[in-house]
């Protein structure tokens, strides 16, 4: 397994992680060569809303149609592959996707989002999510403002970025608001190639340093350290086909990802 990162520009206030599994099956349907559909989450400005993000594989023509469900009753579609929806209150939630083209073929993803608003009066925010999938699981904490609004939105699905990733994989993503400093992501996970666990790679549109030193827009995140700012990897620990990664991620600043 591979970790990827796609940074999408700075001054935004809300961050979005996407970790690829390469090795579990993804949560979308359809077989290799037919449609297939993926689903994550992409930056929001404010707490209990969250934007959605749908990709599409296999389909013979033009997708023209997601029908969008978001585990609390309400339900959109839309010509766009993006929807933004507002929760009511924090809690865990179902959403999922139902892709359709031209030609009537049609395919659907879904995964578990977890919608957190971190407690007035503190100076750190910290969730978790739990799932009975490859993606074991997934936690972010960080310091917040004790009198600003801050909250945190993790969420295991399936999607990929072009040029990092061939196919659909299952994922886990993290957004978060109102966060002042860097913010530690825990991640554990099963794999079956264990060769792929040391590499972290990053895709972006704002230039970073890779593991090699390099400022580019796409390679291999490098390991924290005095010179390694975030994004960057603090730890990785493995026990059989079971692996914990820790990042380091600054805050407000977007980012999706893929191995």
């Amino acid at each position: 397994m591979r970790v990827g990162f796609r940074r999408i520009g700075r001054g935004a206030t809300a961050v979005v992680v996407v970790v690829w599994l390469m090795t579990a099956g993804a949560q979308a349907v359809g077989a290799s060569g037919s449609p297939r559909a993926s689903l994550s989450i992409n930056p929001a400005q404010d707490r209990l809303t969250v934007t959605f993000v749908a990709q599409s594989s296999g389909f013979s023509s033009k997708v023209v149609s997601y029908a969008w469900t978001f585990g609390d009753g309400a339900s959109a579609t839309t010509s766009s592959s993006t929807v933004t929806h507002t929760y009511a209150r924090p809690s865990t939630y179902l959403p999922a996707v139902k892709e359709t083209d031209v030609a009537g073929a049609s395919a659907s993803a879904s995964g578990t989002l977890a919608v957190f608003v971190c407690p007035t009066g503190t100076t750190s925010c910290s969730d978790s999510l739990s799932t009975g999938g490859s993606v074991q699981l997934l936690q972010a904490s960080g310091p917040i403002a004790g009198t600003s609004a801050a909250g945190l939105n993790l969420f295991v699905g399936s999607f990929r970025v072009p040029k990092c990733e061939s196919a659909i994989a299952p994922a886990a993503a993290v957004t978060d608001s109102g966060f002042t400093g860097s913010l530690s992501m825990t991640l554990q996970y099963t794999t079956s190639q264990p060769h792929h666990i040391g590499t972290t790679c990053f895709s972006s549109t704002v230039a970073f340093v890779d593991s090699a030193g390099k400022t580019v827009h796409n390679g291999a995140l490098p390991a924290c350290s005095v010179s390694a700012a975030p994004p960057c990897v603090q730890s990785i620990q493995t026990t059989g086909s079971s692996v914990t990664k820790v990042l380091s991620i600054p805050p407000g600043d977007p980012k999706v990802g893929a191995p």
